[in-house]
């Protein structure tokens, strides 16, 4: 080659624009793939237990660069040639690499693994979205990945309010602009882009008017929104709906914490009784039933999951829905207890009793100081009436057996069906109804704004105190019935148990924050 074109070809590279901007997206791929490097080893050593599934030196390609670096300021434009397009080709092997590797790192071991950061910690959120981005990586579950990366980015915790906060705009919107303008996606019309913003905003607006924490999983509100999140396409990626997501996750995030308030105690509760007794479950019904025991297994591992989460103040909707599920599925399982029907009571006589005649059935077996008197009439008169109102009252078939036994109408079924047992299913029955109620006009009350009168939290108060004691009944049934040859029995127990547990929890909850 003449050396006067050699000459020409000397030109200072820093005046070579693309070659510039070429070497400075290099130098930022390498930090955004170190920094998906570092979180893919985490996620395998602490939570996968398996080895890196490739071998990259990045110590070898960091190396290079610096040395391009060099050879830029020397203004080598053939050889800087050379080395961008080598560098370049090395980061799209080593992001292939770790995108395999990344495909079996689940949205929630993301989640997991960012749990264990600084909140203050942004770099490596920052970078870890640049990685995704830089690699067209965002369909499937890396939009779910990207859309908690870009909410912690988006999301500070106001101590004084007890919740997280959107940052200011004026400092978010730089940096989400920044960011997606790595993706090449075409703008949207601007029409476009409003109607999906709004309809974000409608969709966060519906998640605040769930009551209750179940109506989250039984409205398919978090479902539905991330349905949305997915089928948006790159409209996801637009800075105004961008924004308007992080805001979506950000209020659904408090209104999930002020729900699951509610309903913490009784998981609680529910919980730490199964944990008591899943070892007598399992020894009872494994053999004839292994799906029950596959779903101890599983609670036993939300609730280990559970149990961290609460300790570090840090509760995830899906590991408290998981929880929730399971200990219904425990309980859906004793109900088939050994694989066999529930027998259901008896066809009950046609006729009708007048009330004098049901308070003196009831008291004749009760005594007319018992406190759930009038309850305990009640259900008589449901149980007479016939199995709808049995329903309406939401009685257990064996409560319904138990009252009837009481009265003389039914025999005991074996040894161990003994007038105590009944008059423990009768009066837990009783209670649960009382329980209920209370709960209900109290709630009814406070969310109107209106004091509920003295009276009410007093007789709540009565029933929670008559609420431990049967239950330290049953704990004592418990300790018995695991050698009753009646393994039914056993059964029964424990669902009534956790029945009258749940009603305690949920007037708890009230009562403690209205008295």
């Amino acid at each position: 080659m003449p050396e006067s074109y050699i000459e020409v070809l000397r030109v200072t590279v820093a005046e070579s624009l693309p070659l510039q901007k070429r070497y400075e997206r290099i130098s930022d791929r390498l930090k955004a793939a170190w920094t998906s490097h570092q979180f893919v080893t985490g996620t395998y050593h602490h939570f996968l237990a398996a080895p890196l599934p490739y071998n990259v030196d990045f110590t070898r390609i960091y190396h290079r660069l610096r040395d391009l670096a060099t050879t830029m300021e020397q203004g080598k434009l053939i050889a800087t040639i050379a080395a961008v397009t080598d560098l370049e080709d090395a980061l799209d092997r080593v992001t292939r690499y770790l995108l395999a590797a990344d495909d079996a790192i689940s949205p929630s071991l993301l989640r997991r693994f960012f749990e264990r950061l600084k909140r203050q910690d942004d770099t490596i959120i920052e970078y870890l979205i640049r990685f995704y981005l830089y690699a067209d990586a965002v369909e499937a579950d890396r939009r779910d990945k990207l859309d908690f990366l870009f909410t912690r980015l988006g999301e500070d915790f106001d101590a004084r309010r007890g919740e997280y906060v959107t940052r200011e705009s004026l400092e978010l919107r730089p940096r989400v602009m920044e960011l997606v303008s790595l993706l090449n996606v075409a703008s949207a019309p601007r029409e476009e882009v409003v109607r999906v913003t709004r309809a974000v905003r409608s969709m966060r607006d519906d998640i605040s008017t769930a009551s209750k924490f179940d109506d989250l999983a039984e409205r398919n509100l978090l479902k539905d929104a991330r349905t949305f999140k997915h089928r948006v396409g790159d409209l996801f990626f637009d800075p105004d709906v961008l924004l308007a997501i992080i805001e979506l996750n950000v209020a659904a995030k408090n209104h999930f914490l002020r729900l699951y308030r509610g309903e913490e105690q009784r998981i609680l509760e529910d919980s730490a009784k199964l944990m008591e007794h899943g070892d007598a479950i399992e020894r009872n019904f494994g053999d004839a039933n292994p799906a029950l025991i596959e779903e101890i297994a599983r609670f036993r591992e939300f609730k280990e999951r559970f149990d961290s989460l609460r300790a570090q103040s840090n509760i995830k909707y899906d590991v408290v829905s998981r929880l929730k599920t399971s200990m219904n599925n425990i309980l859906a399982q004793l109900d088939r207890g050994l694989d066999v029907e529930e027998e259901a009571p008896e066809e009950l006589p046609a006729q009708f009793f007048d009330d004098a005649q049901h308070v003196e059935d009831v008291t004749s077996r009760f005594g007319r100081g018992e406190p759930l008197l009038d309850f305990l009439v009640r259900i008589g008169v449901a149980i007479e009436s016939g199995q709808r109102d049995t329903l309406l009252l939401r009685l257990e078939p064996w409560e319904v057996a138990a009252y009837e036994k009481l009265l003389g109408r039914r025999d005991a079924e074996s040894e161990n069906d003994t007038e105590e047992l009944w008059m423990l299913h009768v009066r837990a029955a009783a209670l649960r109804v009382k329980v209920d109620e209370e709960a209900t006009i109290l709630a009814t009350a406070i969310a109107a704004g209106v004091h509920p009168e003295a009276t009410l939290f007093t007789r709540a108060k009565q029933s929670l105190d008559l609420a431990k004691e049967l239950d330290a009944l049953f704990a004592d049934f418990l300790q018995e019935a695991v050698y009753y040859s009646n393994r039914q029995i056993l059964h029964q127990l424990y669902r009534s148990r956790f029945r009258l547990l749940r009603g305690f929890s949920g007037l708890w909850l009230i009562y403690d924050r209205g008295a």
